[in-house]
């Protein structure tokens, strides 16, 4: 039934899409996210039922619901005291806008259900890891964790942590996140638990709390997000299932701090600057004098909306981007490969070909206003590149969720990391979290297989 109705969606979205106004309509608006809530509570209904609460869809569909519907029919026109509004915004393109991002996740649900896999026990499949491997990714991790740590609170050049080393910030979360799944292999028939956990996780426990102590201090948050959901997903596969009555306070706690953070790191009242009584006093004032509170708090989950308007008018005046922001992802195999080509090619830095930039520059915007998933698919590749790339990552999504192999087992864990800030990215940002999880995997093994043979050696030898 659920298949019949995923296809119902589709549809409808595609009516919605051909008959979305003009001019800005609340009405069409609200009945879009209306049938976003049926179809997408109907569909997400049936993925917890499958795959447990911790799953992609828990996070990925509100995040969606959120980022592509809140503005348009909660808080248009009475935008000016999100940041990202303050720019102009041309409101005939909303209605349109909301219909493509309709479109897309329709599309995107329709394949997940088309091509689920039969077998649901994946996630918790076990694999052979060499001891050796298990031991010196979580030293790796430690050491990782504490030179971020030692970098952050003993140097001053903040500024440039943040900026120009993204890269890097991936690899240690990467390796991180392989030494905790590395660790659960090793873990006994039956032994499960809090103490297992935290048992066998110290040093993955204390990696986690100096990568996260470090970034949080310079406001980072979205690396926080990324490690957690994966350390989420393997203790929920592996040591106990996490409850809703437990996730939910987790979720609403995350959020107030996280909106805290967002509003202090860029005023004179960030963690580098004061004490932390004096950062929360100063965010929980600000909050609380806004007339727009729960708003305010998911400040980020609503403004990219503006960047999926700014998409549509780009093209409208100018045309489409074909696919340049992502030449990058062709490359992304190579150490350095994406930048040296694009340079190479174009003159231009990686970064200056994402969406975000071209439409941030388009806009007249003086910072950068992010990204939209349905935004950057559309300004490159036309609505027929939201069809098709929503249904591709649909059909992705349903091979992985229950995962026959170690390396679907690291597109699932690259994916949940990013099932929060996808829908604010590129399709393929989580591509270089799976990248890095095959190159660490295969380097520890390769390390440890040289070790064997010559211990081997040593011995036929004497």
């Amino acid at each position: 039934m659920i298949v019949y109705l995923s296809f119902l969606f589709a549809l409808i979205s595609i009516f919605g899409v051909a008959f979305a106004p003009n001019v800005f309509n609340k009405p069409f608006c609200a009945l879009e996210l209306s049938l976003f809530l049926v179809f997408g509570g109907l569909f997400l209904r049936h993925k917890i039922k499958r795959n447990g609460l911790i799953c992609f869809d828990t996070f990925f569909i509100p995040s969606y619901l959120l980022i592509n519907y809140a503005h348009a029919v909660f808080i248009y026109p009475n935008d000016q005291f999100l940041p990202a509004f303050l720019f102009a915004t041309r409101s005939e393109v909303i209605p349109y806008a909301v219909s493509i991002a309709q479109f897309g996740i329709a599309m995107y649900m329709l394949a997940s259900l088309l091509f689920e896999k039969t077998d649901t026990a994946g996630k918790s499949r076990k694999i052979k890891v060499p001891q050796m491997a298990v031991q010196r990714a979580a030293v790796a991790s430690v050491l990782a964790g504490l030179g971020i740590f030692a970098y952050i609170f003993l140097t001053n050049r903040v500024q440039e942590f943040i900026h120009l080393f993204p890269r890097l910030m991936a690899l240690i979360m990467a390796l991180i996140g392989l030494s905790w799944y590395y660790q659960a292999q090793q873990l006994d028939e039956g032994e499960r638990g809090v103490m297992p956990l935290l048992k066998r996780n110290k040093l993955n426990l204390l990696a986690v709390a100096l990568f996260s102590s470090s970034q949080l201090y310079i406001g980072g948050r979205s690396e926080v997000i990324l490690l957690l959901l994966v350390v989420l997903l393997i203790i929920d596969a592996y040591y106990f299932k996490v409850r809703f009555k437990v996730l939910l306070p987790a979720i609403l706690v995350s959020v107030i701090l996280m909106g805290l953070l967002m509003i202090t790191r860029v005023s004179k009242y960030s963690l580098m600057e004061v004490s932390v009584a004096e950062s929360v006093e100063y965010g929980v004032k600000t909050i609380m004098d806004s007339p727009n509170i729960l708003w305010m708090l998911l400040t980020d989950f609503v403004v990219n909306a503006k960047t999926l308007y700014e998409a549509v008018d780009y093209v409208n005046q100018n045309g489409y981007l074909y696919g340049q922001s992502y030449i990058q992802y062709l490359f992304v195999f190579i150490p350095m490969g994406s930048t040296l080509v694009v340079h190479y090619f174009t003159g231009l830095d990686v970064a200056d070909l994402t969406s975000g930039v071209v439409l941030t520059a388009y806009a007249d915007a003086t910072y950068g206003l992010g990204m939209n998933l349905v935004g950057d698919l559309y300004v490159n590749l036309s609505i027929v590149g939201v069809g098709v790339l929503m249904f591709l990552l649909g059909v992705l999504l349903a091979r992985v969720e229950s995962p026959g192999s170690k390396y679907q087992y690291f597109i699932y864990m690259s994916l949940i990391a990013h099932c929060v800030l996808l829908v604010r990215a590129d399709i393929f940002s989580w591509l270089t979290f799976f990248v890095f999880y095959v190159i660490l995997d295969w380097l520890l093994r390769i390390y440890v297989n040289v070790g064997d043979t010559e211990e081997s050696v040593s011995g036929e030898t004497s």
